[in-house]
């Protein structure tokens, strides 16, 4: 008798010439949720620098909580295809809907040290300083 997840199934369309032995490797691993040892294991490969292990495992995650979220922005802010700032934006949608989110803020402050870091954000970028008298004026 076999045993695994695919004994006893047959299969049908496309994979009924696939012997049931080998369906096994073709059937989707465990799907990531916003289980916490999922979220640890993937945000554990982002501290470790694993990008490709991470994407993997967040490309196969079928629900898409503010958890995941959160770690796919970590992820892209990683690898450079999302600016801190960029990140910071995205956090703050979260964290307006669940102010818990978990990760978001300490994300939201990793974001706005790199930006701040970077020299992309600055106070006087988004609030100007208000014109001044001088004293040659009056």
């Amino acid at each position: 008798m076999r045993d695994g997840p695919t004994a006893g199934k047959t299969f049908s369309g496309p994979f009924a010439r696939i012997p049931a032995a080998l369906g096994a490797f073709l059937l989707p691993s465990k799907a990531v949720t916003d289980d916490s040892a999922d979220l640890d294991a993937i945000d554990e490969l982002l501290e470790a620098g694993d990008l490709e292990g991470a994407r993997s495992k967040l490309s196969q995650a079928t629900e898409q909580g503010n958890a995941l979220k959160v770690l796919r922005i970590k992820l892209s802010m990683y690898d450079g295809s999302l600016s801190p700032g960029a990140a910071m934006q995205r956090l703050i949608q979260i964290m307006r809907t669940d102010a818990n989110a978990p990760r978001a803020k300490e994300l939201y402050q990793e974001a706005s040290n790199s930006a701040y870091q970077s020299r992309q954000s600055s106070v006087s970028h988004s609030h100007p300083p208000p014109p001044t008298d001088s004293e040659d004026d009056s």
